[in-house]
């Protein structure tokens, strides 16, 4: 009987000295841990993201649409295929260009100075969108907005660097519509009630260009033919009935 309990009383005496040596090297991590504070990671993982990406001196920069945070661009993953497509679009040296990506966060050495910051992994270049920006922030209407056009009949619209691009106003106060297709100013009236939007007869100067007629005698068309509306964010889309026969997106209110 003496034996057993002696037994168990050494048996308790080494539960209770593993305990406490248990107890020292958790209080002992878990001071380690407070005194070794490091900076939380950036979001990781492939997300799709759309943003402004301007590229100059061997940099790229991408601002995103719906954070307005700028990120440096790695030199790694699809980025190549990145500043082929900025190569390309015919824009000018620098001037931002809104592109689809996928990609990541990651933390990366800074170019210049010490430390490191949070830089965008690009893992898949989607498509870019000349001439298309994130959008005007401020909420627009149908009318008294200078629309900037994008698409006739699917087709986007290219530019040059120094041309005037095309655009589409409907003057609420004048009750008229007018805008520049590329080569010519146009005028003429419009109809709207609720979603439904038609277009008088337009009148246009008659000035020749080198390029661009077929275009803009194509936008005159399309007008023609319209019957309706929608308004997306910045974007109007145009319909004949059904069939999507132009896009717009809104530059600035008018004065």
């Amino acid at each position: 009987m003496r034996g057993t309990r002696i037994t168990q009383l050494f048996a308790l005496g080494a539960l209770a000295a593993a305990l406490t040596l248990s107890g020292c090297k958790k209080g002992k991590d878990s001071s380690n841990a407070a005194d070794e504070k490091q900076e939380p990671p950036p979001p990781s993982g492939t997300m799709s993201l759309q943003g402004m990406y301007s590229y100059m001196a061997d940099s790229g920069i991408f601002v995103d649409c719906a954070t307005q945070e700028r990120w440096p661009v790695a030199h790694e993953g699809d980025n190549a295929t990145l500043e082929r497509a900025y190569g390309k679009a015919k824009i000018a040296p620098g001037a931002p260009l809104l592109v689809t990506v996928e990609g990541g966060l990651d933390l990366r050495p800074k170019v210049d100075g010490r430390g490191k910051v949070t830089t965008l992994i690009i893992q898949r270049f989607v498509r870019s969108w000349p001439r298309e920006t994130c959008g005007w922030m401020q909420p627009v209407t149908l009318e008294d907005t200078t629309w900037a056009l994008l698409e006739l009949k699917a087709k986007t619209i290219t530019v040059k660097v120094n041309d005037k691009a095309p655009y589409l106003e409907l003057n609420s106060k004048k009750a008229s519509a007018y805008g520049f297709g590329g080569c010519n100013r146009f005028f003429g009236s419009y109809e709207t009630s609720e979603r439904s939007l038609t277009f008088g007869a337009m009148g246009a100067t008659r000035m020749a260009c080198p390029e661009g007629m077929d275009q803009e005698q194509e936008l005159f068309t399309v007008l023609g033919s319209v019957t309706r509306y929608e308004i997306h964010g910045s974007k109007l889309l145009l319909f004949a009935d059904k069939e999507l026969v132009a896009r717009f997106e809104a530059r600035a209110p008018l004065e």
